[in-house]
């Protein structure tokens, strides 16, 4: 089992038991590595471990969600939680003076749920990291190598050399040698949260990365296809084109296979969305395999396959520093946002999420911005502490 395999397949309560050790500094020194590279993954893991140590912030976050009128989902919390032997004997009044406990329901709360807080507004603001190039590369070997604009490693691996340069690009140069062994490996690019990175693979194809992507690739391309894997996240592509070897992105269950052409394809939350801005693409699911024609897209969601005309440039300006919202929901505008911005999205109610929203916002900018940007209507106010965004009226 690799390192990221390892660190996806971590149950809560032991990602309970890894703070914990962690924050003591009982943790042992074979696991504090990967729990340290665990961290660096996302800004939203190292936060979570923070914000554990500050007891006043989580107490009085556990204390506002047991006075929350959502008993359904402070109910869930207990049924998630109530296999551990300690909480059974101990009422939800107790938890905050047990800082085992308080770490269970902080993980739960701030990590492995998505339920939204009706929370006091705060009116201090700090400054919030802006997004940009970063990403790390783990290589087939396990070796870790950090991506970012500070980064120029030259690195030789299978027979091509990887390069990285300022603007936030990964080179991959074939250099075949008779030695070389001909196995295809695949190595790894894991962009974080607030990150972003561009690839330029063996054949010239290039690879703009997304905040939260993983992309499996090989360093040259054997056979009678060039294949690579989009494990999570979103990427659009330009690929070379080549008769002779078709390029072939795997994403779960799904294959897009293309000769040369520009797309993009969107995987996060548990949608699938492939969209065609030039030449032609096959989207093949378990069921069928569709040809998508320029400015088509393909959705899947829940098992469901529908195809629409779209215009590209709302799918696509992100990889060239734009936000584009036409008409859409308050809800994936913020998570959008908070991919981006490495922040936390509370709203006071509900009906809030369906506000809809349009307009282009630039990408790099600070967030403070794009809030004053998006509170131009009238119909929502935020208020940003830390991390924290809280959406109200």
């Amino acid at each position: 089992m690799d390192m990221n395999t390892q660190m996806t397949c971590t149950t809560i309560e032991e990602r309970i038991q890894q703070i914990k050790r962690y924050l003591e500094g009982t943790l042992p020194a074979k696991d504090l590595e990967i729990f340290q590279r665990w961290m660096e993954e996302s800004p939203a893991n190292r936060k979570l471990v923070e914000r554990i140590e500050n007891e006043e912030l989580l107490a009085f976050k556990i204390r506002y969600y047991e006075n929350s009128h959502k008993t359904e989902d402070w109910q869930k919390v207990k049924r998630h939680l109530q296999g551990s032997k300690r909480m059974r004997f101990v009422t939800r009044y107790a938890i905050a003076a047990t800082i085992g406990l308080l770490i269970s329901v902080a993980v739960y709360l701030l990590y492995f749920t998505d339920v939204t807080l009706e929370a006091p507004l705060v009116a201090q603001q700090q400054p919030i990291m802006k997004g940009g190039s970063k990403a790390y590369l783990e290589l087939a070997t396990g070796e870790y190598i950090t991506l970012d604009s500070n980064s120029h490693i030259p690195t030789r691996v299978d027979g091509a050399i990887l390069k990285t340069d300022p603007k936030g690009m990964l080179v991959v140069e074939k250099e075949m040698q008779e030695d070389v062994d001909q196995e295809i490996k695949y190595h790894r690019i894991v962009v974080p949260q607030t990150g972003e990175y561009h690839v330029m693979l063996s054949d010239s194809s290039k690879i703009w990365l997304n905040s939260l992507s993983v992309l499996e690739f090989p360093v040259r391309f054997t056979g009678k296809e060039r294949r690579v894997r989009l494990v999570a996240g979103e990427a659009y592509f330009e690929v070379t084109k080549n008769t002779r070897h078709p390029f072939i992105v795997e994403v779960e269950n799904k294959e897009v296979r293309v000769l040369g052409t520009s797309f993009n394809i969107n995987r996060y939350e548990q949608a699938f969305i492939a969209t065609l801005v030039t030449g032609k693409v096959e989207v093949s699911t378990r069921e069928k395999t569709y040809t998508l024609s320029p400015c088509m897209q393909l959705k899947e969601e829940n098992g469901k396959v529908s195809l629409q005309k779209v215009d590209t440039r709302e799918f696509t300006a992100w990889k060239d520093g734009w936000f584009v919202f036409k008409n859409q929901r308050l809800e994936e505008v913020l998570s959008t946002l908070a991919r981006w911005y490495g922040i936390e999205v509370f709203y006071q109610k509900e009906k809030l999420k369906d506000l809809h929203f349009t307009g282009n916002i630039q990408r790099h900018i600070d967030i403070s911005e794009v809030l004053q940007f998006l509170q131009k209507t009238g119909s929502v106010r935020f208020n940003l502490n830390q991390q924290m965004l809280i959406v109200s009226q």
